[in-house]
């Protein structure tokens, strides 16, 4: 008995069948690497999908990505540019498994189509930045991991011709101590920014941030007390282009006082997150009489120190009505909402329901979020 003829799908078939398995972000490197073994069409088509975002989760993954990429001595080489497949490298995972000689070696191999990269903790170094550098396609560079030290001068100039680099999250062992970087220019299309690190009042107050920046985060900074926050804040480039301000609880020396300090200083802020613990009954006051009139969403963010709100739901309500005629939308860390608290998070919500339905607001959720 003969045996019936395989079954031929026309490629865009299986291009199609591909793309759906590749939208499972968890199976998508096991089950592409299963269906390039199907047959050569099957392998033409897969290859592209299961070499542009690489699972590497621990050492023998790393390992095997990296021989393969940049092989031994002696080695055969594949006849694929696999490196140039490359679309998104995360390499956060690891820990002692690359060097930075490796991890420079392997940026450079990938550094063609390279739209996406996060370092590792240990094996990121100065010697990764020319490699860098000549990652046209770069979008997105986390370095927020990166624990050894890094001149800031040199960085900043190795990312100054990324006109593709839209997101930097910067290594929590930035320093600024000087203002030898104002000359360097900035990446021209760099609209979010993770700032982390060192820095005093006097070295931040003249430092010059993109003025296409529209999104900062302060996480990971060593000193956030008052002098050294409003330094950062009165800022004229970020008084002109800042639209979103998140700070996190991951900051040290911050206080209510610092944080109350930023409401005279951004006031076109459209987003606004900061610790919920650190918000008092004087920043709601201030709101009063400030307001942020531009201000859509406002959230009370994981806290710094105490998981506790300082704070009346009489008074937020009071600053929503009197300061913040826009907000349609509060976040709340959900370690902040207990039923015997001071916060009554169901007053918030039918408070900005009703101020949605009165006037016909567009957005789309209205109300408390959690997080």
């Amino acid at each position: 008995m003969t045996s019936a003829p395989p079954t031929h799908l026309p490629t865009e078939i299986v291009v199609q069948i591909l793309n759906e398995v590749a939208a499972d972000e968890f199976a998508r490197q096991k089950t592409l690497h299963a269906c390039s073994l199907v047959s050569r069409q099957w392998y033409t088509c897969a290859i592209a999908l299961l070499w542009a975002k690489p699972r590497i989760d621990s050492g023998p993954s790393f390992t095997k990505f990296a021989n393969t990429i940049s092989p031994p001595i002696g080695v055969r080489k594949s006849k694929w540019n696999l490196g140039a497949l490359v679309r998104k490298l995360d390499l956060s995972l690891l820990v002692h498994h690359s060097s930075p000689s490796l991890t420079a070696r392997l940026l450079g191999r990938v550094k063609e189509n390279l739209e996406v990269f996060l370092a590792p903790r240990v094996s990121f170094a100065v010697n990764s930045l020319p490699a860098i550098a000549k990652c046209s396609k770069l979008r997105y560079l986390d370095l927020s991991l990166v624990a050894t030290s890094i001149p800031f001068s040199d960085l900043k100039r190795s990312l100054s011709n990324l006109s593709n680099l839209q997101t930097l999250r910067l290594p929590q062992s930035t320093s600024i101590t000087d203002s030898d970087s104002c000359g360097i220019p900035w990446p021209p299309n760099l609209r979010r920014m993770q700032f982390s690190g060192h820095f005093s009042a006097d070295s931040i107050r003249s430092f010059r941030w993109p003025t296409s920046l529209t999104a900062l985060t302060l996480k990971n900074c060593s000193d956030l007390s008052l002098p050294n926050l409003s330094s950062l804040m009165c800022s004229p480039d970020l008084n002109r282009s800042l639209r979103r301000l998140t700070i996190s609880g991951l900051n040290r020396r911050l206080s209510p006082e610092s944080i109350t300090s930023i409401l005279a200083l951004i006031p076109a802020l459209s987003f606004l997150s900061i610790p919920g613990d650190m918000v008092d009954h004087t920043f709601l006051d201030l709101l009063c009489h400030i307001g942020i009139p531009t201000l859509e969403i406002l959230e009370f963010g994981y806290p710094n120190i105490d998981p506790t709100i300082y704070f009346a739901t009489e008074g937020l309500i009071k600053a929503l009505e009197f300061g913040l005629p826009k907000v349609y939308t509060v976040g709340f860390a959900e370690v902040f909402v207990s039923d015997d608290g001071l916060l009554d998070d169901d007053v918030v919500d039918n408070f900005l329901l009703n101020r949605a339905a009165t006037t016909k607001s567009s957005l789309d959720l209205p109300g408390v979020y959690y997080i």
